[in-house]
């Protein structure tokens, strides 16, 4: 990602619609679609600054990984100590896990069905894949470019590309659904008033009263997701498991 980005993240994630809904959906699926509990470690790749990794670390024992020093120095100041500086491959095979987070990484990953593979192998039988990736190929934006996203995803193809690696899908659904059509208007308004202009900022920024609505919004999602699978929306998040207990 631009350096940007990470500023940027750093400073929202705590209070950002977005950021915060979206961890409250997570919460929310992780807890009934898998078996994991608070001793249990989870690795979180691609933790970026930290903000996700700080809103699960009372929940489980999380572990950090990401490339870039700037996203770890945010982590530190942020009071995360289990952090790794290396590429996904590099991460030592004897530390025991009960799962592995992706969230929003796999679409920075040319090579994404390696990039599984990885997580397949450091995983024990049993053990638990939670992934979320930007969802439908046609909202291809301006916003991808920034982040640096080689592709949006289809549901059928993200799942596929997982079962073929090994995993077994327990749960998978489409959401940030309810907000799509202020999604959509806004992508069209892009295309056609600032011809896709690329130099845009990572996070739009909102008022505090859209702010608050938006997050009541998107947050809402929790209430029915764990239940039900939506059939579009923005992001996709899939729950996979390594063979059988």
């Amino acid at each position: 990602m631009e350096e940007i980005v990470y500023h940027t993240n750093y400073e929202l994630e705590d209070n950002y619609w977005w950021f915060v809904a979206r961890n409250e959906i997570l919460g929310r699926i992780i807890e009934e679609k898998t078996d994991l509990k608070q001793e249990d470690t989870a690795l979180d790749v691609g933790c970026g600054t930290g903000g996700t990794m700080k809103y699960f670390s009372s929940r489980f024992d999380m572990l950090g990984l990401d490339m870039s020093p700037i996203a770890l120095d945010y982590c530190r100041k942020r009071g995360l100590t289990k952090l790794y500086s290396c590429t996904f491959d590099e991460f030592p095979k004897d530390i025991p896990l009960k799962a592995i987070t992706m969230f929003d990484v796999i679409e920075h990953i040319e090579d994404d069905r390696g990039f599984v593979k990885t997580a397949f192998d450091l995983l024990p039988v049993g053990g638990w894949l939670i992934a979320t990736v930007p969802a439908l190929q046609s909202l291809w934006s301006s916003h991808d470019v920034v982040h640096k996203h080689f592709r949006r995803y289809e549901q059928l193809q993200f799942n596929r590309m997982l079962e073929i690696t090994g995993f077994r899908i327990e749960y998978s659904s489409y959401f940030n659904s309810f907000l799509l059509p202020l999604a959509l208007i806004r992508r069209f308004t892009d295309k056609f008033f600032h011809n896709g202009n690329k130099s845009e900022a990572p996070v739009d920024a909102v008022s505090p009263l859209l702010n608050k609505i938006f997050r009541k919004i998107f947050s809402a999602e929790k209430t029915f997701l764990p239940r039900i699978t939506f059939p579009f929306g923005l992001s996709l998040i899939t729950v996979a498991r390594k063979g059988k207990i």
